[in-house]
């Protein structure tokens, strides 16, 4: 369990949204991470917020006076 989600009490929902699963046999199954868990959301959007945090520092450097030489 991430330490973040523990410190903002959101971690029930990362034990709540679970991807149901049918396996070969029929039987029905969870999973804790996997495509359509919280984990993959979480993760995604871990990325999404990388990508941007990259889009605004290289922004920065290339627009502040002074970065052309």
């Amino acid at each position: 369990m991430p330490i973040l989600a523990k410190k903002t009490g959101k971690a029930g929902y990362i034990e709540h949204c679970k991807a149901a699963r049918v396996d070969d046999d029929g039987k029905p199954t969870s999973e804790l991470t996997g495509p359509g868990s919280a984990w993959m959301e979480l993760d995604a959007a871990l990325h999404r917020s990388i990508g941007i945090a990259a889009a605004a520092v290289t922004t920065w450097l290339t627009t502040r006076p002074g970065a052309r030489r």
